[in-house]
């Protein structure tokens, strides 16, 4: 059973006009000259394009012939951008959020922290009295700066400089990149405010757009704190001059490996030979990193920093410092601030943008990240609905079986070697796997929040928040080991809405939050194959990504090089090339496709990854399907796509085909299937038919 469910986008990013109009259901063709469905299929995303009185065969376009009640039945309103199951899955995670901590049986300090954030957040008489004051200390610390020295002294205390802000600063603990065993601190400028350094020098229209959105928020939040135009100009003035610097010194992308291992990771003697002036380990030890030994940062840009930092530019450094406290601050304040914020960013993104305000749920859940508050969430959550192991060990042998199923898939390609297929077995049976529950639990017992009756404000939580999560990060990058296999709560949630594939460690990832959308679509408990159809596919998606054209490209720690610097790479030249072959074929079929009658094709390399990941998700699940008596292949395949079910506009459709690389939601269902005898048996879909693909002519690399 589904739960009617939409979302509302927290940034209403979505929102336009609803397309008028319908397509008529189509029926049989003869004509179908080898583009996806000859033609025939509707672009069953977008709203509008598939109604009531329409008629579908399963055999022409199985995606809206299967999604039709649910398209037609579920209310769909343009400014809220979407609805699908994810998104229905993420209303119940935020409203599960609320739940938990409405459950008094959950103690601890966890719970203690969230249940004040929770006042601090949704008390809105109490954010609105307030209104941008609390941001105010907070700049005002960093305009009282006086010298150099204090700078350096203010980017080292975690008191005054909660946020981590700085010139560089930590980002993570990582693997080293030829070492599988050994870990080393990242350490990054700050997202600048055009984007990719790139945008400092190639100046186009999606950094006009940024620059557009930093300007009108550090005015509006300057100006309310009382800073004159002329004073806020010299602010946004300055910081750019900062950044402008940093973007045009970074050389990150510019090393080769050799430099990679032996500069830009290094130790901390090795450091000195690269910093000339700036106090890069005072910062980082005043921070409680004084025992890490391992750097991983841009020495050319560590180089060039004392040219910039110097008293003569004191006063930029500020600019710079105050502009990106406003960032983090944004949200954290009253209504007005957060409507004026999702009016600004929609102003300059869409066309004929509504703001919605979001509901509570939304506030405090969309929220918990920017207030560093995510993994003590995580870890109520995890204590409410997941109490013992019955959904966890449920969908570990399915992954077991899965995973039977891929060293099956394996041996049987006959597009590989003996020694590629050998190497792609050790992979798979060393790929780490991932299920719900980190390795490691949260633990806020440190977190000195304060409610409003004590003084505290939602900035100052998000400030004790992020304390804690760096507190961590610096005791872990004490410790010259690491587990490239370990599941960090403070680094990947578990209550966000997906799954996913680590290829720097050969981990994949099914998250909690994912498990909700099976809740969503199945409230009354899903049947096996619908079960499969969900999970099973999306977990068998994820596996394959160890294999496709990026994974193939490390080592079953995850690793692109070995310990000499030579590039992994376990296919053989040939083999290489016989998969270079394969996707370029997928590539080749989703180019000749154009959705949206019109307006511009697919275009099939920017997808093929992503595709072929669908297809071998499905076949696993398939050859999964053998070993069960009765297995019910139209409830499997309905399931599958009742998953990628979805309404948006028209102008979201052709936005995310450009920007977004997984293919559009419908070719995940018509495409995909149709490579697959069981599902053209199932139906018994013949040539002529707009789902029918000759096995000359099919796609799937596995």
């Amino acid at each position: 059973m589904r739960k009617q469910r939409r979302q509302r986008g927290i940034a209403a990013g979505l929102a336009v006009l609803l397309l008028a109009g319908t397509l008529a259901g189509c029926g049989r063709s003869k004509d179908l000259s080898g583009t996806p469905g000859g033609g025939i299929w509707v672009d069953s995303d977008v709203a509008g394009f598939v109604t009531a009185g329409d008629s579908f065969r399963p055999q022409d376009d199985f995606a809206a012939a299967a999604n039709q009640d649910y398209i037609v039945s579920t209310p769909f309103d343009p400014d809220d951008g979407e609805i699908s199951a994810f998104y229905s899955a993420q209303e119940l995670v935020y409203a599960r959020y609320r739940e938990a901590l409405a459950d008094k049986s959950i103690q601890g300090a966890n719970a203690d922290a969230l249940r004040v954030y929770e006042e601090l957040s949704l008390n809105w008489e109490k954010r609105d009295k307030l209104g941008v004051e609390p941001l105010r200390g907070y700049i005002d610390d960093i305009a009282g700066i006086a010298s150099i020295d204090e700078l350096t002294a203010w980017q080292g205390s975690t008191e005054r400089n909660p946020f981590s802000l700085g010139l560089m600063m930590p980002v993570g603990v990582l693997p080293q990149v030829q070492y599988p065993d050994k870990s080393t601190l990242s350490i990054k400028i700050p997202e600048l405010s055009l984007g990719e350094t790139t945008a400092y020098t190639n100046y186009n229209k999606d950094a006009l757009r940024a620059r557009e959105i930093t300007d009108d928020t550090v005015t509006y939040f300057l100006g309310r704190l009382g800073e004159s135009g002329q004073e806020i100009k010299d602010v946004l003035a300055g910081n750019y001059r900062i950044e402008t610097f940093l973007a045009r010194h970074a050389c990150e992308g510019d090393y080769n490996m050799t430099e990679t291992f032996t500069v830009v990771q290094n130790t901390r003697k090795g450091l000195a030979d690269y910093n000339k002036g700036y106090p890069l380990l005072t910062i980082l030890d005043s921070r409680g990193y004084g025992g890490c030994d391992s750097f991983r940062l841009d020495v050319m840009l560590l180089a060039a920093l004392p040219d910039i930092y110097t008293e003569d530019n004191l006063e930029d450094l500020k600019s710079f410092l105050i502009v990106h406290t406003i960032k983090n601050a944004q949200s954290l304040l009253d209504r007005k601030s957060l409507e004026k914020m999702l009016e600004i960013n929609l102003s300059k993104t869409e066309k004929n943008a509504k703001v919605i305000f979001p509901d509570d749920n939304e506030i405090f859940g969309s929220y918990l990240d920017q207030a560093y508050l995510q993994p003590a969430m995580d870890e109520l959550y995890l204590e409410k609905y997941f109490p013992g192991d019955e959904k966890t060990s449920q969908i570990e042998e399915l992954i077991r079986d899965l995973t039977k199923s891929y060293r099956q898939m394996i041996g049987e390609e006959d597009w590989m070697s003996g020694e590629t297929r050998a190497a792609a077995i050790e992979k798979l049976e060393n790929m780490a796997v991932h299920v719900v529950k980190p390795d490691n639990k949260a633990d806020y017992s440190k977190a000195d929040i304060k409610g409003y009756k004590e003084g505290g404000t939602l900035l100052d939580a998000a400030a004790e928040g992020r304390r804690v999560m760096d507190a961590h990060m610096a005791e872990k990058s004490a410790d010259p080991a690491i587990d490239r296999y370990f599941w960090d709560i403070y680094d990947q949630p578990t209550t966000t809405v997906n799954c996913f594939y680590a290829s720097d460690a050969n981990a994949f990832y099914i998250l909690a939050g994912f498990v909700a959308v099976a809740d969503v679509l199945y409230e009354d408990g899903a049947d096996f194959e619908e079960f499969v159809g969900c999970v099973g596919a999306v977990a068998g998606h994820e596996i394959s990504h160890g294999f496709d054209a990026n994974g193939s490209m490390s080592d079953l720690y995850g690793r692109g090089y070995d310990e000499k610097g030579n590039s992994i790479d376990w296919m053989t030249v040939d083999d290489r090339s016989r998969l270079d072959e394969r996707m370029d074929k997928l590539a080749s079929y989703f180019s000749l496709a154009r959705p949206v009658p019109g307006h511009q094709k697919v275009v099939g390399s920017s997808v093929n990854n992503e595709a072929m990941a669908d297809m071998a998700g499905v076949k696993a699940v398939l050859y999964l399907a053998k070993e069960k008596p009765d297995f019910d292949y139209d409830a499997f395949f309905r399931a599958y796509a009742s998953l990628w079910a979805e309404q948006t506009t028209e102008e979201a459709e052709l936005w995310r085909m450009d920007a977004d690389e997984h293919p559009l939601a419908f070719y995940r269902i018509n495409i995909t299937l149709q490579q697959f005898d069981e599902f053209i048996d199932t139906y018994d879909i013949q040539p002529g038919d707009g789902m029918y693909l000759a096995p000359g002519r099919r796609v799937s690399v596995w």
